[in-house]
């Protein structure tokens, strides 16, 4: 039913009242809404203008006030509070459109003597800007000057007064980046501008506000940054990449732009994959939710995929190898066969896992002409030829039994590719972890055209593959690339404590360094970390930890205890969970289920939660003792420190809003201090 006058919820305000508010009271602001929208003649004895300000203040009960701001024909509401709170709320702040941006804009009011004089220090960072470019970026006029003339810590101060949009413009020119003006666009209704889209959540029926207020639409469904955007509805001539630190919002992008490409392509088939499959199941759940109308797209794992085209063309199951056996068959052909006096057991098995396997390498000539760039130790001609003959003896073991590995079982798709069913368009997440003969075959299923290939990824979360050129399997990006830069998920104090583990560049698959960390506007509370000198403490403690959570109000679905080590979590982890009263959900066996979430830093690569404890981060466990040992060289031994390194990030750039770091002994030196 669409009602008598529409409202729009602010994105802020709509996070705050989801997190603050029981249900009971948020039935209430529904109720009070709706009867706003229904029946506004009814409705309008309960509402107050104020002049100064330009806010309406409309009665919800006896005691909370909810504010408002026109907009074209809709009354957005900014703000829900206590009688008190809303009026002093009120006074320091007021509302307009700005004439530049268009933006809606409730600033907070310029009073103190502070704030309004206009001194020149000898740092004044936006000094070197003018007025007339500052005025184009959103900046109120009231701030101009005040903002040219402050120090970094003053500019900091001014920009808690103004709209999130202008303060990601103006800290990224702190950053150091080019900021364009937002593209000047006339519309007659200000809701429906492209500066305001992602900000407020238009709402015409009751059905919809039920849904926004009691969490049926997650944010990432509804409001999407304009630099997200972008990536969703940009048309590329060919294949085109996202990239961006933690938290900026990739999946996001990923999930919208495959159900756009889907909707607009009603005959093509369209897919959306990665290579974890605990973060497909996830990614699968999100896009069904967000369009389960769409019967072209294919939302699911990679290897998934593979296995089940692999038992299509060759009529048969393809029988997995383990780990395990995979090394067995390695340490076999290393016995039988004469080991190079400068190469080790462990660099054949880490080679044969990291270059002939991800490659999908069959014949010497390949591994002759296959790029290690991104290996440690640089390997000659002659030195590969050398080595072949273990690799070629690995492959006749496992033939013998017919077992494959996941780089084999996809060289055999791109074998007979020509008889794969083709796909109109594919979308992939978490690009950086996919093995090279895996792009290969996803640039094979998707014929060369208009919006064929979009990449997502990030280098610095890269865990498990080493780097490799895209353009050495086909894949050419160059001038259709984007980089996200706003942490939309994390706290300013998590994000700066994950992103000091990693150096201050990184290298993307084409070699271009880009630096690791994002700009987060989110505030919040400082990361707890401790060291004790047993398990048994930290086991304590966490349980602690965890109790204080739950009655805080968390639900245990929202927190996450990760580590390094399945061991570390059955033997540390459930043990305080247990201590905590809590149910548990391990992710090794799915998502679904209640109790806090278990998993390892490598499962949880994707995923986000309201608090995480990362536990057992200390010397031996992260970096890995075992993962270092295997190496032969420095380089080696660097390359392997890098991804440990990256994986002790993943895992502390999960939470929203609260993380706690625990170490049993001698904390790891990854955290310094």
């Amino acid at each position: 039913m669409l009602l008598g006058r529409t409202i729009a919820l602010d994105h802020d305000l709509l996070s705050r009242l989801r997190k603050t508010f029981d249900p009971k009271d948020l039935k209430e602001v529904e109720s009070q809404l709706f009867e706003l929208m229904a029946d506004p003649a009814k409705a309008e004895s309960k509402l107050e203008y104020k002049k100064h300000g330009g806010f309406f203040v409309f009665d919800l009960s006896k005691a909370r006030r909810a504010i408002l701001v026109e907009a074209g024909t809709s009354l957005v509401v900014v703000y829900v509070g206590n009688h008190d709170d809303a009026y002093d709320w009120i006074e320091s702040r007021k509302v307009g459109i700005h004439p530049e941006t268009q933006e809606i804009q409730v600033i907070r009011v310029i009073k103190s003597e502070k704030e309004v004089v206009i001194e020149k220090p000898i740092e004044a960072p936006l000094r070197p800007f003018s007025a007339e470019y500052l005025h184009s970026l959103g900046v109120p006029e009231e701030y101009i000057e005040p903002m040219r003339n402050a120090t970094e810590e003053g500019l900091l101060d001014l920009l808690e007064g103004l709209p999130h949009p202008v303060q990601e413009r103006i800290l990224a020119i702190l950053e150091g980046k080019p900021v364009a003006p937002p593209p000047k666009v006339r519309v007659a209704d200000p809701l429906r501008h492209p500066n305001n889209r992602y900000r407020y959540l238009l709402i015409e029926t009751k059905e919809e506000l039920e849904r926004a207020l009691f969490g049926d639409w997650e944010d990432w469904m509804v409001f999407l940054h304009p630099a997200q955007r972008l990536s969703v509805e940009q048309n590329y001539k060919g294949p085109a990449k996202v990239t961006g630190a933690a938290g900026t919002g990739k999946t996001v992008v990923a999930i919208h732009r495959a159900v756009r490409l889907a909707r607009e392509n009603p005959d093509s088939r369209v897919l959306l994959t990665t290579f974890n499959k605990t973060l497909a199941r996830l990614i699968e759940a999100g896009a069904r939710k967000l369009a389960p109308e769409l019967e072209n797209l294919t939302v699911s794992h990679l290897d998934r995929l593979a296995f089940g085209w692999y038992q299509e063309l060759y009529g048969k199951k393809p029988r997995m190898v383990s780990d395990n056996d995979a090394k067995a068959a390695i340490e076999q052909a290393i016995s039988e066969q004469r080991l190079p006096e400068w190469a080790s057991p462990s660099f054949v098995i880490s080679e044969w896992r990291r270059v002939v396997d991800a490659w999908g390498i069959k014949e010497l000539d390949e591994y002759l002409k296959v790029d290690r760039s991104g290996r440690g130790t640089p390997l000659n001609a002659s030195r590969r030829k050398e080595i072949w003959p273990i690799f070629a003896r690995v492959h006749e073991l496992l033939a013998s039994k017919n077992l494959l590995t996941w780089g084999r079982l996809a060289r055999s798709l791109l074998d007979r590719a020509s008889d794969l069913k083709r796909f109109g368009h594919v979308v992939v997440d978490e690009v950086q972890d996919l093995r090279p003969v895996q792009l290969q075959l996803l640039r094979e299923i998707v014929p060369e055209g208009e919006n064929d290939l979009f990449l997502a990824g990030d280098a610095a979360q890269r865990i498990y593959q080493t780097r490799v050129p895209w353009r050495h399997l086909g894949i050419e990006t160059v001038g259709r690339s984007q980089r996200l830069w706003i942490n939309y998920r994390t706290t300013r104090q998590i994000a700066e404590y994950a992103s000091q583990i990693l150096p201050a560049e990184v290298q993307e698959a084409e070699g271009e360094s880009v630096s690791p960390r994002a700009i987060s506007l989110l505030d919040g509370e400082r990361p707890q970390v401790q060291v004790f000198s047993s398990p048994g403490e930290e086991i304590k403690a966490l349980a602690a930890w965890l109790k204080h959570l739950t009655e805080e109000g968390f639900s245990p679905e929202q927190i996450a205890v990760v580590a390094r080590t399945n061991k570390l979590l059955q033997k540390r982890a459930k043990a305080a969970i247990k201590q905590a009263g809590l149910a548990v959900t391990d992710m090794k066996d799915g998502t679904e289920g209640p109790g806090v979430r278990l998993a390892t830093m490598h499962r949880v690569k994707g995923m986000e939660f309201r608090a995480v404890a990362v536990i057992g981060v200390e010397e031996g466990v992260v970096p890995n003792t075992y993962a270092l040992d295997q190496q032969e060289t420095e380089a080696d031994r660097n390359a392997a420190l890098a991804l440990e390194r990256q994986l002790l990030f993943v895992a502390l750039s999960r939470p929203r809003e609260k993380l706690w770091v625990s170490a049993a002994g001698r904390k790891s030196q990854l955290l310094g201090d």
